[in-house]
């Protein structure tokens, strides 16, 4: 399989976040592990949630929760490396949002890894999903 089909550049994406590597995101294979990338794609989807007000963590009665990820690596990522984190909304449902995110090592503008993340937004006491508010999804659609 080409994976060179996967790897995208800066101008994919609709909103962007700076993450600073630190020390201890390096694992003993001395490059950012595996789990690190997920963080970073955390991060960055939440970062625009709460730039959105979609987010409301604490009096908010809904959260986001994950129902998928996925990554895919290109380069590797080390310490002390600066990333831009991409994000664009690549499929808007009723109660789901998928992120398509690139990782940028320092200047780069081709993805060092790219990952795919499924949010589902759900009540927070009972943990049923519920339609995704008709003021937030016009916020999200902007990220289409």
């Amino acid at each position: 399989m080409d994976k060179r089909q996967d790897i995208k550049s800066r101008k994919d994406y609709k909103f962007f976040h700076e993450i600073s590597t630190r020390w201890n995101d390096n694992d003993v294979r001395w490059h950012i592990n595996n789990a690190i990338y997920y963080e970073l794609f955390d991060t960055i989807i939440n970062k625009m949630l709460l730039e959105l007000r979609a987010l409301d963590l604490h009096e908010g009665k809904t959260i986001f929760v994950a129902a998928e990820t996925g990554c895919k690596y290109f380069e590797e990522i080390v310490f002390p490396d600066q990333v831009t984190a991409g994000l664009k909304i690549k499929h808007l449902g009723n109660s789901s949002v998928q992120y398509d995110i690139g990782l940028f090592k320092n200047q780069n503008q081709k993805t060092s890894a790219r990952g795919h993340f499924v949010h589902v937004l759900v009540d927070k006491n009972n943990r049923r999903p519920v339609d995704i508010p008709t003021e937030i999804k016009k916020e999200l659609k902007e990220y289409l």
